[in-house]
């Protein structure tokens, strides 16, 4: 098959999925949020006032920009409060660090029984003299640790913002499942079950 022919039917698949409100979310940068922003913009003009409709993000992601994860999640709630829509976050594989704080947007939050999820304290790229970077730095760190910490909070509806600063920040690499980020009110839902293979001996 051609390039032509793949890019068409590549690009009439990505229009067909807009149209039915489904956006995938990988790597999260500056051209991925942008790219977001837009689409989900639109799709949200299409199906405000009708929460049958919601618009579903599914995300398999290992993080990325702090500034474009945060990007991402102001036009999610900027178009939960514009046009009234609902939006489902779905972790297809893995969320880890900042694809783990999106996922907290959702209205309704979706996990498998094969999917994980990772916290871990965030990483900044500061320019400028040694005093002014640690500075900057030490600002910077303290602001998003505050809004994270509240962040989840308040999605998860256990313990408060003090609590899950220190359990992201000063605990290393978490690595969560998808019945432990149940257990701790970071997903509303497991959906499915591992298939059984068949003849298999019952229980």
């Amino acid at each position: 098959m051609r390039l032509e022919d793949l890019l068409a039917i590549y690009q009439a698949r990505k229009e067909q999925l807009d149209r039915e409100g489904v956006y995938f979310l990988g790597e999260i940068n500056d051209v991925e949020a942008e790219a977001f922003s837009k689409t989900i913009l639109l799709m949200a003009i299409d199906r405000q006032f009708n929460p049958d409709r919601p618009i579903r993000i599914f995300i398999n992601s290992g993080g990325g920009s702090v500034g474009a994860g945060f990007a991402i999640m102001e036009m999610v709630e900027r178009v939960k409060r514009e046009y009234h829509v609902k939006i489902e976050t779905i972790i297809t594989g893995f969320a880890f660090s900042m694809g783990a704080i999106v996922f907290q947007t959702g209205d309704r939050r979706v996990m498998g029984p094969f999917s994980t999820m990772m916290l871990h304290s965030s990483e900044w790229m500061v320019t400028g003299s040694d005093e002014r970077v640690f500075r900057d730095y030490a600002r910077l760190s303290s602001i998003y640790k505050k809004m994270v910490g509240e962040l989840f909070a308040r999605r998860s509806g256990k313990h408060d913002a003090h609590w899950w600063t220190r359990f992201i920040y000063e605990g290393g690499d978490r690595f969560l499942t998808a019945s432990d980020a149940l257990a701790l009110g970071l997903t509303d839902v497991v959906e499915g079950e591992p298939t059984r293979a068949s003849g298999s001996a019952s229980d």
